[in-house]
């Protein structure tokens, strides 16, 4: 019978040992960090039920099939493609404890800093809707703490370009959050690392806003909309 070969040093250190127990805390730690982020992305999501909660976390290891990946067989595909997912029964003490852990993460977080911001905000994508909903859900006030000196990355004009389009019933909202971004320290500077589009999404929204103030002949919105012109655009 042939006998593994194992790998020592002169201290008789198993390499081999150490080296697959290294290889497991980094799947494990990875492991943690996927479903952590797919937790995130069910809370900000809104789901429902735990068991979409849950169906989400599970397929976190699950990445697209590329063009060139072929499929032989259904049978082989689903094992491959699941096979980090594998069935785990769990008791109905151990499912309670994880529908309360799902109740209590299920209650949006608002992020604590700028940092934590924006890495829930990059995981938005491109929404637009998804954005808005985001910022109005943390509310003017808090994105006026958290970003108390500056809107950095870029930020300012993809807060701006998300805002191009938005329901009557959240013109005071969209205000507010304009209101928010001018009472950052260094506005003046996020200002002027807006690109040739961000700056003609800014006019457009303050066209629109301008118009709705008309509409609904409302002096205290016609007066914050022209401070708002005032701080984006200077003086007229």
């Amino acid at each position: 019978m042939a006998s593994t070969k194992v790998s020592h040093d002169d201290d008789n250190l198993d390499f081999n040992k150490i080296e697959a127990e290294v290889q497991k805390a980094v799947d494990n730690d990875a492991k943690y960090w996927r479903e952590n982020d797919a937790k995130i992305r069910a809370v900000e999501q809104r789901v429902g039920t735990y068991d979409e909660f849950r169906e989400i976390v599970l397929a976190a290891h699950l990445q697209p099939l590329e063009k060139e990946d072929k499929i032989s067989s259904m049978g082989t595909f689903t094992q491959v493609w699941n096979q980090a997912a594998e069935k785990k029964t769990i008791s109905t003490e151990e499912r309670k404890e994880e529908e309360g852990n799902f109740r209590t993460e299920g209650t949006f977080n608002v992020p604590k800093s700028g940092q934590e911001f924006v890495q829930r905000w990059k995981r938005l994508g491109k929404s637009a809707a998804d954005q808005r909903k985001f910022l109005f859900t943390i509310g003017a006030t808090k994105i006026s703490e958290l970003f108390k000196t500056e809107i950095s990355g870029g930020l300012l004009g993809e807060f701006l370009e998300c805002f191009q389009v938005f329901a009557n019933d959240e013109v005071v909202s969209v205000i507010e959050m304009l209101e928010a971004f001018m009472k950052s320290q260094r506005f003046s500077l996020s200002l002027a690392f807006l690109s040739r589009k961000e700056k003609a999404a800014c006019a457009a929204l303050l066209e629109t806003l301008k118009a709705h103030a008309t509409v609904t002949s409302s002096p205290d919105l016609t007066e914050r909309v022209a401070g708002i012109e005032k701080n984006f655009c200077g003086e007229k």
